[in-house]
Order: C-alpha cells, then sequence, then structure tokens
C-alpha cells in the first residue's frame, strides 16, 4: 500500500491513512512517503515499510547501529524540533482531553545520551554463539547489542565483557537476563537464570573474579547475593539508600536531581506536617523531610526496609508505613493530618487516591507521574473538586521513547 505519514501516534509510531483505516508504521516521520505492508503473524500483525518514495525534511539519521532492530529505541529518526514537539504533544494532548489547563508550562527538560544508571538485558547461546542485548520489536529475537547510546559508559563497557564471560560459562542453550544498576559505590549485577541455581566452585570463582576485576560492587544470582564487596547505595537529598539491580528506581542520576529540584519548588515552604504516597525508597522522602516532618506509604517490602534503615541511621523524622493505596487508599479523614501530599504512582496513576484528595481539605499537591494519560485524568478530580494545575514540567528521561514524566503542582485556596 502507497501513504503518507500524517502524524506521529502516541506510542511512537507514524500514522497513515488508507482508504478511511489507520496503520501504525514504526520508524517513519510525518512527510514520509512511503509503499507498506501487513504482515499477518499467529498472534500479531506487523507492517513492513517496502520503500520510501519520499522522506520526511523533518528526519535524522539515527545514532546508533542497531536502530530499527533493537527494541529499546523508537524515535532516533525524528530530529530535534520534531521530537520535542512529539515529547510536549503527549501531554498537552492528554491534557485538552481531559479538559484540564495548565497556568504555567514549564520547558521540556531532556535528559541526554548515556546517562541511564539501570538497564536489563537477555541473552542466550545459539548457533551464532552468546548474544546479550535488547529484544527485536515485537519478538522473542534478542539483538546482539554492540553498542548503546542510552545507558552510562560503565555499563555500556560491561556488555562485551559479560558476553565473554557467559559464552564461556555456557556452551549450549542456557538463556536468562541480567540486570545492572550503576550505584554510588559501583555496579550491582543481578545474573537471573535456572542454570545457575546450585553454582560450582569453578562457577563461583570465575564470578568472583570478573566482579573484581569490573567494579562490580554487588553479584547477585537469582536475586540471592553472591559476593558483596560494597553494599550498593544511592543518594537521595544527602542520604545514603540502599538499592538493588532489577528493583524500581529512577532511571537516571540525572532525573532524580532535576524531579528534587523541580519539587523542591513547587513544594510550600513550611510544612507542619507532609505524606509521601507510593514513595518507593525514599526519592523524594527525604527532600519533604527537611520541610516538615513526614509519613511515607509504601507496599514493597525490599522499598519500606530501606527507606526505614537510612532514615534511621540519618536520624531524619520519617514514619513508614505499608499499605497498598490501590486496594486501601488514604481517606478524606485520614488526609486531614496533612497539608502537603506528594504523589508518585506507577503508570496507572493514582484514581481511588486522588478522588480522596478531592474530598479532603488538603491545598497543596505535588504529582509525578509517568503516564501523561492517567496524569491528565487524575488532574480532572482534582480540578473539578477546586485545585488548579498551577505549573506543569514535562521531563523526558527515556530518551527516544513514547514515554514522559510529568510533574505538576496543584492548589487550592
Amino acid at each position: 500500500m502507497r501513504a503518507k505519514i500524517e502524524s506521529i501516534g502516541i506510542d511512537g509510531d507514524g500514522v497513515a491513512i488508507v482508504e478511511g483505516e489507520k496503520y501504525f508504521v514504526p520508524f517513519t516521520a510525518p512527510g514520509d512517503e512511503i509503499d507498506f505492508e501487513v504482515i499477518k503473524g499467529k498472534k500479531y500483525s506487523r507492517i513492513n515499510v517496502n520503500q520510501f518514495f519520499q522522506k520526511s525534511p523533518l528526519r535524522q539519521s539515527p545514532p546508533c547501529v542497531h536502530f530499527e532492530e533493537c527494541g529499546g529505541c523508537k524515535l532516533q529518526h525524528l530530529n530535534q524540533p520534531s521530537y520535542q514537539e512529539f515529547k510536549v504533544g503527549l501531554l498537552k494532548r492528554a491534557l485538552e482531553f481531559h479538559g484540564v489547563k495548565a497556568q504555567e508550562w514549564k520547558p521540556l527538560h531532556i535528559i541526554p545520551p548515556h546517562r541511564r544508571r539501570r538497564i536489563s538485558l537477555t541473552f542466550a547461546h545459539r548457533h551464532e554463539g552468546m548474544m546479550i542485548g535488547y529484544m527485536r520489536r515485537g519478538t522473542k529475537w534478542i539483538i546482539d547489542n554492540k553498542e548503546c547510546h542510552l545507558v552510562l559508559p560503565e555499563i555500556e563497557q560491561l556488555i562485551p565483557r559479560l558476553r565473554r564471560l557467559l559464552a564461556t560459562m555456557f556452551q549450549s542453550r542456557e538463556s536468562g537476563t541480567v540486570d545492572i544498576l550503576a550505584t554510588k559505590v559501583g555496579l550491582d549485577v543481578n545474573l537471573k537464570t535456572g542454570f545457575l541455581r546450585n553454582p560450582t566452585l569453578p562457577q563461583i570463582e570465575d564470578l568472583t573474579s570478573f566482579a573484581q576485576e569490573n567494579n562490580i560492587a554487588r553479584l547477585l544470582i537469582n536475586y540471592r547475593p553472591l559476593v558483596t564487596f560494597k553494599e550498593p547505595v544511592v543518594n537521595f537529598s544527602g542520604v545514603d539508600v540502599a538499592v538493588e539491580a532489577g528493583k524500581f528506581l529512577q532511571a537516571s542520576d540525572d532525573a532524580d536531581e532535576f524531579m528534587l529540584q523541580r519539587v523542591a519548588e513547587y513544594m510550600p515552604i513550611k510544612v507542619n506536617r507532609g505524606v509521601d504516597l507510593f514513595s518507593g525508597r525514599g526519592t523524594f522522602t527525604f527532600l519533604m523531610a527537611k520541610r516538615g516532618p513526614t509519613d511515607a506509604f509504601e507496599c514493597e517490602n525490599d522499598a519500606i526496609t530501606a527507606l526505614q534503615s537510612a532514615a534511621n541511621k540519618a536520624q531524619i523524622p520519617i514514619t513508614v508505613i505499608k499499605r497498598d493505596l490501590f486496594a486501601n487508599p488514604l481517606s478524606a479523614e485520614e488526609l486531614q493530618e496533612y497539608d502537603f501530599i506528594f504523589v508518585d504512582p506507577p503508570r496507572a496513576g493514582a484514581l481511588a487516591q486522588v478522588e480522596q484528595v478531592a474530598q479532603s481539605t488538603l491545598q497543596h499537591v505535588v504529582y509525578i507521574s509517568c503516564n501523561p494519560a492517567s496524569f491528565a485524568r487524575d488532574a480532572q478530580v482534582l480540578c473539578q473538586a477546586g485545585f488548579s494545575l498551577e505549573s506543569v514540567t514535562p521531563l523526558d528521561q527515556f530518551l527516544w521513547s513514547e514515554h514522559l514524566e510529568v510533574i505538576g503542582k496543584f492548589y487550592r485556596p
């Protein structure tokens, strides 16, 4: 089929309309004139571009040799103005759909390449040899990564070394995943595979030597420490907090720093008592505790332990409470104890909790979201209850993807 790409959809694919039907074509840009075909699969169909009749002026040369093969990036082919327009447009369209207007728009902040501190890679021994990297989009085929423009240099440099190690250890059809996290004291690496449930002494020796030679602070096998030279930590607002490869953490130190600066700007100067909902390991909790006594609510046990331990060690007055805020949100009555609320939920948003906030007498809310759609939906509930979205900041911490972080400041008199 011949078509012209009209726009970029919310998932990052180009939109073509042929005989009234929409087609979402990967790695295309508005203005591309193409011939494409739909290839039917057992479960899913995919679209393949056969020919470019004319390429859009909005395109640029992708920086990575794996682009269009590797499933890690979707938008390296867009030039910077078009890319920025797409990112900000994700939030603008979501807010417009829900009838929410922001009084102030802060400029899009983009975390640059080679700054991501955590990744998860897949490995498998194929007939070509040991392969390690990201999956090809929509498949289980591993792209053997020779470079990655997303991650920190120390992580990128570790990948070929891991390939050699795994090729030596596994010489048949073994497979698994590797979680890598760059921390304040070195790399935290988790090797997850059923083929190492009971490692042999030679394997333990090889893995220990590998960790020593590659600035690996801790090496885990299936989330159990095999060797620990230093306990991995990251720093939040001057406080060291224990972390673990494979567990949730913001994508980069740069993102932490920027979000903390913006949240500090959005928060009231004085807080009598604050509450951090979906607190995780305390990325924002320690900042809040500097403004006043703070309660933190979280449901994941490892995060609770890390946050409470760090708070106790630093002698900071933080009360950490285990609670599933999806199933059991804080009620409007419980929220009366607080004069400031911070919310940082998963992608699904915090609708049940926000509905209780709307019914409370709270005036100050700062909300961070990794999903513009759920952010806008929840913002609508707050605005209908008398809040205004005083300021909003789009943050691109997932470079060349269709994802966008949002930081919003809400206030009602």
